[in-house]
């Protein structure tokens, strides 16, 4: 994804991906409950999620501490610069808070949690979208290159590590999942090169056949959680 414009979620999708991209599903089936209305994307970028929530008919508000950042999420909806650890909200805003791939990022994964804690309303979801190092290519790839787009990675992740460190800040695990053996090594250059997206149902199905038996080798994963 270039994160130095503005890009609408699916223009430059095959509807293929969805096959190995799980969260997507899970992402659907919570959204479409009617409790749900506002989201917090936390580390919002250029507001590709945020117009997705739109789609599904939700509200979001971006929040991302780069202000050029944020004057591309502005093109698909409000957003304000901000950091997650000391989010500018008040107690029991959100229905959901929505970090994806920034949580690594963030300088102290316990204060971040718990500014999500504070801002969720009671039954209100954390959704969190993360590279883990139970993959070894992202566990090597990360000690050859400790920053991805300017951005330090300061949190390693393994899946299970994670998901004790969500339960350890107050939150109760709703659902959670491992994917993207190989297929993390593919995803992004469509993104930078259009053309390619045509050769994604190929990746899909070698990632597909992947995942029979090396799931738990997956680089990313996705834990919903709730307040």
């Amino acid at each position: 994804m270039d994160y130095r414009k503005p890009v609408t979620f699916g223009e430059n999708w095959s509807p293929s991906r969805y096959k190995v991209l799980p969260y997507f599903a899970i992402e659907r089936a919570l959204f479409s409950q009617e409790s749900i209305d506002l989201i917090l994307d936390l580390g919002c970028a250029n507001g590709w999620n945020m117009s997705r929530f739109s789609q599904y008919g939700r509200s979001s508000i971006g929040l991302d501490v780069v202000p050029e950042r944020v004057a591309l999420a502005l093109t698909h909806g409000p957003a304000t610069i901000g950091s997650g650890l000391s989010i500018p909200a008040a107690a029991e805003t959100f229905d959901v808070v929505y970090i994806q791939h920034v949580l690594h990022h963030i300088g102290s994964v316990e204060k971040a949690l718990a500014e999500a804690r504070r801002v969720l309303k009671p039954g209100g979801y954390l959704f969190l979208i993360e590279t883990i190092e139970d993959s070894p290519l992202i566990h090597w790839g990360r000690w050859l290159y400790p920053n991805w787009m300017g951005d330090e990675i300061n949190a390693p992740f393994t899946f299970q590590g994670l998901q004790d460190t969500v339960t350890a800040a107050g939150f109760e695990l709703w659902a959670a999942g491992q994917y993207s053996v190989l297929f993390w090594l593919w995803e992004t250059l469509p993104d930078q090169i259009p053309f390619f997206e045509r050769f994604t149902p190929l990746a899909v199905a070698a990632e597909r056949a992947l995942s029979r038996y090396l799931r738990h080798l997956g680089a990313h994963c996705f834990l919903v959680a709730r307040k």
